[in-house]
């Protein structure tokens, strides 16, 4: 006997509030549908509306593929985050800067050193004497930004402070290639520069700024498994991989891997994979056939999935699809419950609810002390539907 169950969500809601002009209607009924307005053209009776779908489905357990590249270090001392977890990075944009060991506070305080000396030398022997109203507009600006940063900081106002600091390293760097260019013979500035610039070189030489090598989201978050369970393995997966993963078993690390620490990962938005171990074995799933994927949990979040290949082994059914919709939802999720099936979607009304007016069929909407006539496409179901509890 076949496995194969009808479904049915149920969720209460104003049909008015959620805009509905021509509803899908499920009558439990076995005539035709030209039959009805004749049956039902007296007054409408009250009833409750519930969501409803209906079609078969197939449960099972879900395992999670993304297309996605993670990034590891080893002997790191510190991590700046440039972008946010979950953002959007476009191709070429900065991610983070990872410090190796030789990194330390005290190489950075030392170049801090090197540049208070130049600052004092250029307050000292320069900005006494010069008269010079493009230096004069570059100091200006520097004392903007930084009261700005100053006020941000103490929560004197809102805005975003990566951007002023940004804003403002850049203000400094033009202010300091201006005053190389306008007093190239002071050979004590020179000296300066000078050493400034060998201490930055070896601080970055310990420094490795990461930045993404396509438009993609951003996480710093991870499972052990993204590099095991991915778009290039997944369609080589077995279900006692499949299993073992649900069970959280986690992968035997590389020779590479080992002593290395995750830092990112960079995921591509609108595709991801699913290993769907169903429980329903005597399904007949067809290669290239669209599915509705509902994941529990997750009763807004319904996308379509496309059948890549299955896999029997004994009484096992894996069943591999690719889902072109958005994979946030799914970011930062590994395994699920989850349902596959052909579902119609529409609103669930008794039969006594239906009403006939104009040759059209529909229900009456009363809200406010108001009363509409909505038409409505009748869908005649002569199976009974299960109602199954659902997050709402």
């Amino acid at each position: 006997m076949s496995s194969k169950k009808k479904r049915k969500k149920k969720k209460g809601g104003s049909l008015l509030l959620r805009g509905i002009l021509i509803l899908i209607v499920f009558a439990v009924i076995g005539v035709a549908v030209w039959q009805l307005p004749r049956f039902f053209s007296g007054k409408a009776t009250t009833a409750i509306v519930t969501e409803s779908s209906i079609g078969n489905y197939y449960s099972g357990k879900l395992v999670i593929a993304r297309k996605e590249s993670l990034y590891e270090t080893e002997n790191k001392t510190r991590i700046d985050f440039v972008a946010e977890e979950g953002s959007k990075v476009s191709r070429k944009g900065t991610i983070c800067k990872v410090y190796s060991s030789g990194y330390n506070q005290t190489e950075i305080g030392r170049l801090q050193g090197y540049r208070d000396e130049i600052q004092a030398y250029h307050i000292n022997q320069v900005f006494d004497t010069y008269v010079d109203a493009e230096l004069d507009s570059e100091n200006e600006k520097i004392t903007t930004l930084s009261e700005q940063v100053k006020t941000l900081i103490q929560g004197h106002t809102t805005g975003s402070l990566p951007n002023l600091e940004k804003q403002l390293t850049t203000a400094l760097t033009v202010r300091k290639n201006y005053l190389r260019q306008k007093y190239p013979d002071d050979q004590t500035l020179s000296e300066l520069y000078k050493v400034e610039n060998d201490q930055l070189k070896k601080i970055e030489s310990w420094t490795t700024t990461h930045t993404a090598t396509e438009d993609c989201i951003v996480s710093f978050y991870t499972d052990g498994y993204e590099t095991t369970v991915n778009n290039r393995t997944y369609g080589t997966l077995t279900p006692s991989d499949v299993r073992a993963v649900i069970r959280g078993e986690m992968p035997e690390q590389s020779t590479v891997s080992r002593g290395s620490d995750p830092i990112f990962r960079t995921v591509i938005e609108d595709e991801w994979y699913a290993l769907f171990l169903c429980t329903d074995r005597d399904w007949n799933p067809v290669v290239n056939e669209t599915y509705k994927l509902s994941l529990a949990g997750f009763s807004d979040y319904v996308p379509e999935a496309v059948v890549q290949s299955f896999t029997r082994i004994g009484g096992d059914l894996l069943v591999r699809m690719k889902v072109s919709s958005s994979v946030e939802p799914v970011l930062n999720i590994r395994t699920c419950d989850a349902t596959v099936g052909n579902f119609v979607s529409g609103l669930h009304v008794p039969m006594n609810a239906l009403y006939g007016m104009d040759n059209m069929l529909g229900v009456v909407v009363v809200e406010g002390g108001m009363q509409t006539f909505v038409e409505v496409v009748v869908i005649p179901i002569r199976m009974r539907i299960r109602r199954l509890s659902v997050r709402g």
